[in-house]
């Protein structure tokens, strides 16, 4: 496992710019992500104090790693997951720009349900676009990449939880009730606060899950989704504790 991957890299900011291209069907337009990404950061703003912890799984280029790393300020902490190796280093190099690459630890792996290797692809529509990438998609090969659990990394202190974990977001197109398998243990015993999970149809879909199947997994851990700000378009459900 690179530790590009356990090193360590910090970010602080004003909103950023997505880096989304606007997509087909059920993804709404560039300036619909712009929104729906300021959205998410208000949950996590409203959600995080001083110090916290949070974890992002498929963080890309950083654009909730590093405004989420200002806010929780110089004894926060944030574990950054992305397995490609040009969006990591996209990462590091806004984070080091906004002075906080100190608070953000970077693992460029992908997260799973089982200890794996992959083919992370790139949508063949969109070749060019780092947030469509997917283990669970038929296109040009982008590079073969590590898949762990969660939970192992934390076991093995490769991840270094200590007991607290206050916010999760899981963006990783289509994978989302993977990873979530991958770290329940981790979930039940540190009960964040909230969990955000992208919840596109059609990516679900291409990894064998489902939009049900995620709920119905989350309320298991005894987890319920508050209700959708933006009516008629649903990209990310919200989960806080039962």
């Amino acid at each position: 496992m690179s530790h590009e991957g356990i090193g360590r890299t910090t970010d602080i900011l004003a909103p950023m710019e997505s880096d989304r291209e606007a997509g087909p069907r059920d993804v709404p337009t560039a300036i619909d992500w712009d929104k729906e990404d300021a959205r998410l950061r208000s949950v996590l703003f409203n959600t995080l104090t001083d110090g916290g912890v949070f974890v992002d799984i498929g963080a890309n280029r950083g654009v909730f790693a590093i405004p989420v790393a200002e806010h929780l300020g110089s004894e926060g902490r944030v574990f950054a997951f992305e397995p490609a190796s040009d969006a990591i280093q996209e990462l590091r190099r806004r984070a080091g720009a906004r002075h906080v690459l100190d608070r953000i630890s970077l693992y460029q792996v992908a997260l799973g349900s089982a200890t794996d290797v992959g083919l992370l692809r790139a949508d063949g529509e969109h070749p060019d676009d780092s947030t469509k990438r997917s283990l669970f998609i038929d296109g040009p090969v982008v590079q073969e990449v590590a898949v762990h659990t969660f939970d192992e990394l934390v076991d093995s202190r490769a991840v270094p939880l200590d007991g607290r974990l206050d916010a999760v977001k899981i963006d990783v197109e289509g994978a989302e009730l993977h990873v979530l398998r991958g770290m329940q243990v981790t979930i039940q015993a540190c009960r964040p606060s909230v969990i955000i999970v992208e919840t596109i149809d059609r990516h679900l879909e291409r990894a064998s899950s489902s939009k049900a199947s995620l709920v119905q997994f989350l309320r298991d851990l005894r987890y319920a989704p508050i209700p959708s700000a933006t009516p008629g378009v649903e990209l990310n459900a919200v989960f806080v504790p039962d």
